[in-house]
């Protein structure tokens, strides 16, 4: 009797093996084909945008939304979310240039850093240890540095960015690459390390999926929550520094856009809003979709209502497609 023949349902190892990959990466990838898209639309729309120039220009710009988005993902990734991030970037930029006008920029920064990192522990104490709901938290925490600014400043901030944040913001090497986009790099690879190589980001994923369950694993859940929020403060005040080099000046509601836009780059790049479930790989590529769309809305002609309708209608379809998975580690 011959052989029985294969069975129909019978899948080729090369495709099954290609189809689990599509599946566990596809977080990632779909934010990379919408960046394809939206270049498809900015070359037919307005030819001269798909330029080496004008791209290295939007990939700037990202870079400075990337870096606060980074802090967002580390905060998201154990289930929480951090609304401070404008007014905290905002108090960073404010004493950057203030203090760099009295002593050596250098110390300017120092503190500036400094005190957006205190703002986050501050934050990751509240969640961590009183147990407040971090929505909670830092909403009440944006408030606090708000009016805080504004009595610091006396509503009318003062001084210029140092040279050193208008080389980092806006400064090229030998004329073409911009040092923004080095920083982003080498701040990228250390963050993606951080989470995929290190026990740290291993605990990040596994308080995100089920805290309860990592507790009684051993993990401090506690610890690594508050230096979930002190990084994510950190990273706003990176973020400010960048800023205000861009700008050459720092201006009070400078930050306000970026809590949306900082949330919609960790959503578009595939991070679960519900924590365990994404990385910064993805993050990036939201990072760069996110500028892309406010300039191809814009290249085509949409009032500023029709922008915001559909950058909604986009947060809402990713949030909806990515929260029909499972939540499993990058």
């Amino acid at each position: 009797m011959s052989a029985a023949p294969n069975s129909v349902g019978a899948q080729d190892p090369a495709a099954a093996a290609s189809s689990a990959w599509l599946r566990r990466n596809r977080a990632t990838i779909i934010p990379y084909l919408l960046i394809a898209l939206l270049l498809v639309v900015a070359a037919i729309r307005t030819p001269g945008f798909v330029t080496p120039a004008n791209i290295q220009q939007q990939l700037v710009l990202a870079s400075y939304l990337g870096v606060i988005a980074a802090g967002q993902t580390l905060v998201i990734l154990t289930g929480g979310i951090d609304l401070s991030v404008a007014w905290n970037l905002n108090l960073s930029a404010i004493l950057l240039t203030q203090l760099s006008a009295q002593m050596n920029p250098f110390a300017a920064l120092v503190i500036a850093l400094a005190s957006s990192a205190l703002v986050g522990f501050i934050n990751g104490l509240g969640v961590a240890w009183l147990r407040i709901p971090s929505l909670v938290m830092t909403l009440g925490m944006n408030a606090v540095l708000a009016g805080f600014t504004l009595v610091y400043t006396n509503g009318s901030p003062q001084g210029d960015a140092p040279q050193f944040a208008r080389d980092l913001s806006v400064g090229k090497i030998g004329g073409t690459l911009n040092w923004a986009l080095v920083f982003w790099a080498i701040f990228s690879a250390a963050l993606i390390f951080l989470l995929r190589k290190t026990v740290y980001g291993r605990r990040l994923y596994a308080i995100g999926n089920n805290p309860k369950a990592s507790y009684l694993s051993g993990v401090p859940v506690r610890r690594v929550l508050v230096i979930a929020y002190t990084l994510c403060g950190l990273c706003a005040g990176i973020g400010g520094v960048m800023l205000t080099g861009y700008s050459a000046q720092s201006y009070l509601g400078m930050g306000d856009p970026l809590v949306l836009q900082s949330i919609a780059a960790v959503v578009v790049g595939g991070t679960s809003i519900l924590g365990g479930s994404g990385g910064y790989g993805g993050t990036i590529a939201g990072a760069i979709t996110v500028v892309l769309l406010q300039n191809v809305l814009q290249i085509v002609g949409i009032r500023p209502a029709g922008q915001q309708i559909l950058y909604g209608l986009i947060i809402l379809i990713m949030l909806f497609v990515y929260g029909r998975g499972a939540r499993v580690r990058e």
